[in-house]
Formats: structure tokens, sequence, C-alpha cells
């Protein structure tokens, strides 16, 4: 299925899997599941499909409620849902693990990773009170999304005096001491300009010595509708213009999100801001001379396959387990009832020679 843009160019619709988005409360907005399911119940206007949505809840990041039965609010809202996956909000700071554990012993299917906010919470990313949840989250090989901005002065640039409480340095470091947790970085580093190319050269500079899992969501990226730093993070992922690049191919660590329905997201015209929003970044895609070969595989895996492959491809793998399994058992079954039958015609042919 496709249709013609007002620019003339041909538009294949897709599959949107959003690795950002939000309910309850931050700032002066109060944001609902309603102010979600504008953008997965029907087609947007670039006839795009939002398949899924990745879900975190604001309140239990902000205190409002604690981490079990907040989460467990959520994960009732959005109940028998396929529309949406949850991430369990994390509040270190006046939280407990055991919150955590409890959530995920009773409700092991409802939440795919964890969420961590500590600009919300002004918890240094060096406190001890991280170590328990990454220590769990490691167990249960769970994906962690960590709020992600850089201090920045008047213009977007670098503020060298300051290093904000959610810097991706602060973040990469505390992924180092768990190097197999997939660490993802909201917004690839917030703000603009400066911000987002910090974040881009921590995440290629964990890729070169191996040292972190780190990945990023596109939320907050570029929203001038320039798209620059997005493409700059693609093709720097694919080793484009880096010397002596060995690496391969490693965009699978980046994601489309939004942070909907924060801000831009809750307002009269937010499926057309959110429609444009997908369609500036498949435009700035298509239309640079390196990833135009590539142009349309990149879209389906920033869009979809990235975050279904990180978040969502545990179950798909344990059902491939389970069949696997149930396969070798019909299998040795089946070679168990052989084996007997042939151990009775020759105990029969046995006793048939001693007559």
């Amino acid at each position: 299925m496709m249709h013609v843009t007002k620019i003339s160019m041909i538009n294949f619709m897709g599959k949107i899997i959003d690795s950002h988005a939000h309910v309850g409360k931050h700032e002066q907005g109060r944001y609902l599941k309603s102010d979600l399911d504008i953008f997965v119940k029907s087609e947007l206007p670039n006839k795009d499909t939002v398949e899924k949505m990745i879900v975190s809840d604001l309140d239990v990041l902000h205190g409002i409620k604690n981490e079990f039965e907040g989460n467990k609010l959520t994960l009732e809202t959005f109940k028998n849902n396929d529309k949406y996956a949850l991430l369990a909000s994390c509040n270190p700071n006046e939280g407990e693990i055991s919150n955590i554990k409890k959530l995920f012993k009773e409700y092991s299917k409802g939440f795919v990773g964890l969420k961590f906010h500590s600009d919300i919470q002004q918890l240094d990313l060096s406190s001890k009170k991280y170590e328990p949840y990454l220590e769990f989250a490691s167990e249960k090989k769970l994906p962690c999304l960590f709020h992600s901005q850089v201090a920045l002065l008047e213009g977007g640039k670098l503020n060298q005096n300051i290093k904000h409480i959610a810097d991706p340095e602060l973040i990469y470091n505390l992924a180092k001491k768990y190097p197999k947790t997939p660490i993802v970085m909201a917004h690839l580093g917030a703000g603009w300009n400066e911000a987002h190319d910090k974040a881009i050269n921590v995440l290629v500079e964990s890729i070169k010595k191996g040292d972190a899992n780190l990945y990023a969501d596109v939320s907050w990226v570029d929203i001038d509708n320039s798209h620059t730093h997005i493409v700059k993070a693609i093709k720097r992922l694919k080793g484009i213009g880096e010397k002596g690049w060995i690496y391969g191919d490693q965009t699978h660590r980046l994601m489309f999100g939004t942070d909907a329905p924060i801000d831009r997201f809750k307002k009269d015209d937010s499926r057309k801001i959110y429609s444009d929003f997908v369609d500036k970044i498949k435009e700035a895609i298509r239309n640079d001379k390196d990833l135009k070969p590539e142009a349309e595989k990149i879209i389906d895996d920033l869009f979809y396959n990235n975050a279904k492959n990180l978040y969502l491809s545990k179950k798909k793998e344990s059902s491939k387990s389970y069949k696997k399994f149930l396969a070798l058992g019909i299998v040795a079954v089946i070679g168990i009832g052989i084996y007997s039958i042939c151990k009775r015609d020759k105990n029969k042919k046995a006793r048939y020679n001693k007559i």
C-alpha cells in the first residue's frame, strides 16, 4: 500500500512501535490512556499505523505512587490491550527493589523492561541505590530506559562547567557495570545540536570499546524537523565516515519514540504533528545519498523492528522454545514407541525360536 505525498515522493505505509510513551502527571499536565488511544486506534494521517506503544508511569517516577501499587494500577489500566506494552517505572530514591521483584513475581508477563528518570528524582547515577535494580534487570535480561539530558547554554552549546544529572556519559558509566544489560538513552541526549552530538559520541564509543550495551531512542530529537542528528546517528552506527570501523551495522541500537502524549502530542492537532514527525524522519533518510540504497530497510528497522527485537522478542523466543521443546518431546515419545515395538517383536521371535 502506498500514496504520493505533496512533495511527489512515493511513501510506503509502515508499522510503528513507539518505544517511549507515558501516562501520569508531569509538570502541569495529567496524561491518560485516552491521550494515547488516539494514536493507536486508527491510521495516522499519513496512513502509517502505530502497532504498539511502550508506556511507563510518571506518577511512580515522581513518587506520587509507590512502585508496586503505581505500576500495578497502570497494568490494570492497559490490561487485555495488545496495542500497549509496559515498562515498570522505578524510583530508587524513595522505593525498594522488593517492590519491583514483587511486581514481576505476581505479574511476570506484565512488563517488558524498567524505566528510570534521574532528573525527576535528582538522584545521581553513581548512587548505589541503582545497583539492586540493575542487578535485577541483569538477572531477568530486562532492557532499562533512562532519561538522558545534556546541560546546555543558549543556542544549544554545551555547558562545559556543568554536567547534567542525566548526562549520557553518566549513563554510560553506569552501563559499564552491567555490560550485558541493554541500557537505552532516551531522547539521544535531549536538547538539540551539541547535546545530540554528545550522546551519539557516547553511543559510538561504547560500541568501539565493547564495554557496555547502550541503545537510544529519538524522542525529542530534532524537533525542528531537520532530523540531521537522526541521520547522523544512523550513519555513524553504520560506520559511515568512521575510520577503521570494524563493528558492522549497529543501527539496531536506535529506535523511534516520541514521549507522547507530553507537550506537543496533547494538542488538538497532535495526530497530524505525530504523522508529520514520522514523515520528516523518513524523508531525511530517503534523501541522504549514503542511506538511500537501504532507506526502506533502515526505516522499517528504526520505526518497528529495533524496538520489537529489544523489548518484545522474549515472549516470541519463549514461545519458540516451548514449541521446540514440544516437538522434541513428540519425537522422543515416537522414538520410545518404535523402540518398544521393535523390542516386543524381538522378544516374540526369541520365544518362537525356543519353541
